[in-house]
């Protein structure tokens, strides 16, 4: 496995020092100062912290005192850098395997407890996390893309140095930003026996620019030396990595599921389903999400539960409109304290029979 400096760690050296190294560097090469001060900006301020929402705002089983009685979890805070992550450990009975879990941007572990309970249900345990900067764990701000890699890196080097997990075949799973760690984690740990990767962005370190150059065009590529520099100060050798060349460095079944008009993470950009030409695994196999199913969270619930979403935001407008002014919090708690929690987050079953086959199939690989 390929060795990361234990000195490139967030924090290591301090942000503002790497700011200065940054500026000096770029502006030997003619980009200026004001340049790299604006991108610099405009990076961390993406990578606030994230905190948990208002769950009286917020419908679905997301929320874990929603479906404590249906799904058992266990606790644990686990080092990452100078920070601690919050980590859920959620056993099944006669566990097959241990499925880690890395979730998307903006958003925590607990977003994912629908899909969470239905792979408990079929037989694997399942470990999760909140990445730097979010929810219940530790740090001032998300650092950056690559941080979501360097996470889920730590986490199954934990999971493979600890007595209960060791021995454990290990799969893991990833959605959106944690398709990329997901997918990019395969070079760093070939123990991994099998991967979901659901709508994954293929390259944390030029998904921003991508993105950019959707909404100002090839100008955004101006700065795109400046995100590289600065992600590498940050990250180190983990910016070498993304899904491809995850994907290409094992011969691990691989399962990619990806909406069609995913807005997000384009099926033709950013994604890696843009990269399927490149792929060298002979294990791969691609999932295409259509219609109501086709949208980057839509994919991983059924029609019936997209179908209810958009129900009770029909409900909400025109509530809204009858009123003449936006709801108060209190008025839309009200709402969604009638909302049919379990079927707004009902799962995509055919997309469960699928990562289940996966991990099936890596079992006996």
């Amino acid at each position: 496995m390929p060795k990361i400096n234990p000195n490139e760690r967030n924090g290591t050296p301090s942000k503002r020092v790497q700011r200065i190294a940054l500026a000096i560097a770029t502006s030997l090469v003619g980009v200026s100062i004001a340049t790299v001060s604006s991108v610099v900006y405009v990076y961390d301020a993406f990578f606030s912290r994230y905190e948990r929402p208002n769950y009286d705002l917020y419908p679905g089983q997301y929320c874990y005192s929603r479906i404590q009685n249906e799904l058992a979890r266990e606790t644990l805070r686990l080092p990452s850098g100078e920070n601690m992550l919050e980590s859920y450990y959620y056993p099944a009975q006669n566990a097959r395997g241990l499925v880690v879990l890395s979730h998307g941007i903006h958003a925590g572990a607990d977003d994912y407890l629908p899909l969470i309970k239905a792979i408990v249900d079929r037989g694997y345990s399942v470990f999760t996390f909140d990445v730097t900067g979010v929810y219940s764990s530790g740090g001032d701000s998300m650092i950056g893309m690559c941080q979501s890699l360097r996470d889920l890196d730590r986490v199954l080097t934990f999971l493979n140095d600890d007595a209960r997990f060791a021995a454990m075949p290990k799969f893991v799973i990833g959605h959106s930003w944690g398709g990329y760690a997901a997918s990019s984690v395969l070079a760093l740990h070939p123990e991994i026996k099998g991967a979901v990767l659901i709508a994954p962005m293929n390259n944390g370190v030029s998904v921003m620019v991508e993105k950019a150059a959707e909404h100002v065009g090839k100008a955004a590529y101006t700065a795109k030396p400046v995100f590289d520099a600065y992600q590498k100060m940050l990250f180190g050798d983990y910016v070498k990595y993304n899904g491809v060349i995850g994907v290409n460095s094992t011969s691990c079944p691989v399962l990619i599921a990806q909406g069609v008009d995913d807005t997000d993470i384009s099926p033709n950009g950013q994604s890696i389903t843009a990269h399927l030409d490149e792929i060298t695994n002979p294990n791969v196999t691609v999932y295409w999400g259509k219609g109501l199913q086709g949208t980057h969270t839509g994919i991983w619930h059924s029609t019936e539960s997209e179908a209810y979403q958009k129900a009770i935001q029909d409900r909400l407008e025109a509530r809204e409109q009858e009123l003449g002014r936006p709801l108060t919090n209190e008025e839309k708690a009200e709402l969604y304290s009638t909302v049919d929690h379990r079927l707004y987050s009902e799962v995509n079953a055919e997309l469960i029979d699928l990562i289940i086959a996966t991990f099936e199939k890596g079992l006996v690989s």
